[in-house]
């Protein structure tokens, strides 16, 4: 019995030993733990000192969900908004990254430091084509991988906005700037903008972050007016439809009864004093016609109030409750933490490396 607890006292006392002279090995070796951690500092530090200051904004808004249950109606896109009201609106923040959504934003025409032009070509001036492109090199397991065309013209700019007849050139170029607003997770692009919803409050955050005010801006700006009149548009779409349908039913009658009441006119003008039995039923039949007609003109007229009253009561409130104002603060990664950072990184895997060594080390003696 004691042979057991002596084997077992002796076998811990190895190992408290054996863990001491592994720990002993890094005080020996503190030099190579400090210029690896010196190293590795400058590494990380020169990432965010050659980074450039980054605009960040956000605009918050949410939706009066209550009005005449404008969600809970919805017809959207054949179906794509049904369901619960909560998913609605995850779906509506899903918009806002789709390329519809952002490609009318990049051709809405905006002033920018005094020049008009669409905020695309905003874009283009800004960062310039070829800076946008460096972002798709990238390197994997068999090397730098260019994942764009090198050849790019950098005083391309687009002259129309028609996005669904633009030539293979152009998409080229679209490409370009959507995924620097939407992000490129093959190639590493992380997106400008940002959507968030709480589900508790059902508010909407929208972030943008660039290198330029103006862009973050007009951006953030933008996106939200088209989306906001997509989304009401397209929850609308049934009841103004009908709408329309019984304005026209409405415009026909009218003009039918006042050529009918004009014929009326005009039949007792030219027969006043003739008093015959056809004469007398043509002057019915007008009459007739004219009774008829207005009580149509007062059903259609009666139903188009209805279909402008539910068009109205669908219709959706979409509430800003904080919109991006200048001046935006830039803001710009701490170069001192990540030297912090480096530095434990590096002491952390030169001690990884010493203690590696010395176990190859040990383990090679016993065999």
């Amino acid at each position: 019995m004691s042979q057991y607890n002596t084997t077992d006292e002796i076998t811990l006392r190895d190992i408290i030993l054996k863990v001491v002279s592994y720990f002993s090995q890094l005080r020996i070796k503190y030099k190579w733990l400090l210029v690896a951690g010196f190293l590795m500092s400058i590494v990380m530090a020169i990432k965010p000192l050659k980074a450039p200051a980054l605009y960040k904004e956000q605009l918050t808004f949410m939706m009066d969900e209550t009005q005449g249950d404008a969600v809970q109606g919805l017809d959207l896109l054949g179906g794509l908004f049904g369901g619960k009201k909560q998913d609605n609106l995850g779906k509506i923040l899903q918009l806002f990254e789709s390329r519809k959504i952002i490609h009318n934003t990049l051709f809405d025409t905006i002033t920018l430091a005094g020049k008009r032009d669409v905020l695309a070509n905003h874009f283009l001036d800004q960062y310039t084509v070829s800076a946008m492109a460096r972002h798709y090199r990238y390197f994997n397991l068999i090397g730098w991988k260019v994942a764009y065309p090198s050849r790019l013209n950098d005083d391309f700019r687009f002259n129309s906005d028609d996005t669904d007849a633009f030539s293979p050139t152009e998409n080229l170029y679209l490409k370009l700037l959507y995924e620097k607003i939407a992000g490129n997770e093959a190639v590493g692009l992380v997106p400008a903008l940002n959507s968030r919803l709480d589900d508790e409050t059902g508010i909407m955050t929208l972030t943008m972050q660039s290198e330029y005010e103006d862009l973050t801006l007009g951006v953030l700006n933008n996106i939200y007016k088209q989306l906001s009149s997509f989304f009401i548009s397209k929850t609308i779409e049934k009841q103004l439809k009908t709408y329309k349908i019984m304005k026209t039913k409405r415009d026909s009658v009218i003009g039918v009864l006042k050529s009918t009441e004009f014929a009326l006119a005009n039949f007792k003008d030219r027969n006043r004093n003739l008093v015959t039995v056809k004469g007398y039923l043509d002057e019915l039949r007008l009459e007739r016609e004219v009774g008829i007609l207005n009580v149509m003109y007062a059903e259609v007229t009666k139903q188009l109030e209805a279909t402008d009253f539910a068009l109205k009561n669908k219709t959706p409130i979409v509430q800003v409750i904080d919109l991006p104002r200048r001046p935006i603060g830039a803001t710009k990664s701490s170069w001192k933490r990540a030297l912090i950072q480096g530095f434990l990184l590096g002491v952390v895997l030169m001690s990884l490396l010493v203690l590696g060594r010395r176990f190859i080390h040990d383990l090679m003696k016993e065999i």
